[in-house]
């Protein structure tokens, strides 16, 4: 199957993508492909009740009303269950980068003050210095807390130091924040639905 999937300009997942973007873009793209369907059936339906002699003007008044509560109803509802697919995965793939850190009482709690440790990093520089103590250190449950605030504040060395040593989390997190910039343009959301 080819896809090339566009969220006016917010997000672009191609074919050749991870598993988990393609399935997401062909599910919204489904989910949207429908929506532009109805919508060209209530444009045909808003025309016949125009151009029907048989409805007064207040028949007709009415009769458009209730297609287009309808309408608004079915778009709602789309746009919604886009969001929701969006956010299931988002869910599932945290869910995944988490099993990487482990699921132990041990390791939640690790994990924890690894994330403090990383909150209280305020700059790049500190972070590529304590992401590479960290790996060199094989403290891995740091290196991903630090990971995920450089990924989060645009870290660039700390992030390119991780993902050449861990590349499947690499992928993961990337996935991860695709979805987010395409479950946060509600603009393009709306307008896709329209």
């Amino acid at each position: 199957m080819s896809i090339e999937f566009r969220d006016s300009g917010a997000v672009t997942i191609h074919e050749n993508d991870s598993a988990e973007l393609v399935e997401v873009a062909t599910r919204i793209k489904a989910l949207r492909d429908t929506a532009k369907q109805s919508s060209q059936y209530h444009g045909r339906e808003l025309d016949a009740i125009s151009r029907d002699p048989n409805l007064s003007d207040q028949g007709k008044k009415e009769r458009t009303a209730d297609l287009e509560a309808h309408h608004k109803t079915q778009r709602h509802a789309a746009m919604a269950q886009e969001k929701q697919i969006i956010n299931d995965k988002i869910t599932t793939l945290e869910r995944r980068l988490d099993g990487f850190v482990g699921y132990s009482s041990e390791n939640v709690m690790a994990f924890r003050d690894a994330q403090d440790r990383a909150e209280s990093i305020e700059d790049a520089d500190k972070a590529a210095t304590v992401m590479a103590r960290a790996l060199r250190t094989n403290d891995t449950t740091l290196a991903h807390a630090i990971y995920r605030r450089a990924v989060n504040n645009g870290w660039a060395e700390a992030s390119r130091a991780f993902a050449a040593q861990n590349p499947t989390v690499a992928a993961l997190v990337k996935d991860v924040r695709t979805l987010e910039k395409l479950r946060d343009a509600g603009f393009n959301r709306a307008v896709a639905y329209m």
